[in-house]
């Protein structure tokens, strides 16, 4: 009856112990879901500034062309800019 006793603590000690493994393996997978998630929700609003950006950009570069296409506009050579400095008055 004493080595029955024995094995059965030994037994009940290695099933607490797997519980508590578990849990804390639980818990540290659960920690790194959410950081994780936090990562990808902030990759999706740079995600979103970046389409917003190219956004821009294409509308600028659709702008310049229009205005050398349509208009025969376009960018003036260096020797052509004049640089005005503003007047001191106020």
């Amino acid at each position: 009856m004493n080595k029955l006793n024995a094995i059965l603590l030994a037994l009940l000690v290695l099933c607490a112990w797997s519980v508590v493994t578990s849990q804390h393996v639980s818990r540290q997978l659960y920690s790194n879901l959410e950081r994780e998630q936090k990562s990808a929700q902030q990759l999706q609003v740079e995600y979103g500034q970046l389409l917003l950006e190219q956004s821009t950009w294409g509308a600028h570069a659709l702008i310049e062309k229009t205005a050398a296409l349509r208009l025969g506009m376009k960018t003036p050579e260096q020797r052509q800019v004049q640089v005005v400095a503003p007047s001191g008055g106020t």
